[in-house]
């Protein structure tokens, strides 16, 4: 589920054996907060270790147990379709069970998402799978890249920093971060919560991949409405493809 090759940037040397990621917290008795949760999703790098790839997830979780909904975003560049990926699924207690379907790049795909609520941590983390498993997509004149068949997610509240100290500032168009020590690639989104907490559509507005230890991202050409709330998240991982640092905040579009 990602638009390039690692490889083809000097990333693919020597991948190291997938490290599971964020594990499955056990699910306890309290039922956690709802509202709407944002995150990452991370391509499992040993079963793709061609060019595990991170992307945004986000779901509208209710306060109660019952159903819920949200999408995993796979665009990145504008040659591509835009392929979402419907979430839906039931919470009970600390728990969610759910799968996922969409298009991407011309393909049917669908597949499972399973996780919990760590009430230590204030977040959910948990793993999905696809079911048609590692596929690759070639688009000419576009982007050629593989579809891994199982990862890992993690979901914050909004304006929630893991850890504290990792935060994202906007100004005008100028996104900034410090980037963490050992960063390799930072998944910069766009969320528009109205569309998020309404349960329908896909309210990932855009979202891209920086590489290396660079902390900036410029929203010049997104197509944000002026004075419209809008989240920004940033999420910094690792050569192990680990996760460093994950910040959301609020803003209002110039």
């Amino acid at each position: 589920m990602k638009r390039f090759s690692l490889c083809a940037l000097a990333f693919c040397a020597a991948l190291p054996a997938w490290a599971a990621g964020p594990a499955v917290p056990a699910a306890g008795t309290a039922t956690p907060p709802g509202g709407v949760y944002v995150g990452y999703y991370q391509e499992d790098p040993a079963t793709n270790p061609e060019d595990p790839t991170m992307g945004s997830v986000y779901l509208n979780l209710p306060a109660s147990d019952s159903s819920f909904s949200g999408t995993m975003y796979f665009t990145y560049f504008g040659c591509q379709s835009s392929n979402v990926g419907t979430v839906s699924g039931i919470k009970k207690a600390a728990s969610l069970s759910g799968s996922w379907s969409g298009t991407l790049d011309g393909t049917q795909q669908k597949g499972s998402l399973e996780g919990a609520y760590s009430a230590a941590k204030g977040a959910y983390a948990g793993t999905f799978t696809v079911a048609g498993g590692k596929q690759h997509i070639d688009i000419p004149s576009c982007i050629s890249y593989y579809i891994a068949p199982k990862g890992t997610f993690e979901l914050f509240a909004v304006g929630q920093n893991a850890p504290s100290s990792f935060s994202v500032a906007i100004d005008g168009h100028d996104v900034r971060w410090t980037p963490p020590g050992g960063a390799m690639m930072t998944l910069v989104f766009v969320l528009d919560p109205a569309v998020a907490s309404s349960g329908h559509g896909n309210a990932t507005v855009w979202q891209t991949l920086v590489m290396g230890p660079q902390g900036s991202a410029d929203l010049s050409d997104v197509q944000l409405v002026s004075g419209r709330p809008y989240v920004l998240a940033v999420s910094a991982a690792d050569s192990k493809f680990r996760r460093l640092g994950f910040a959301s905040k609020s803003f209002t579009a110039p």
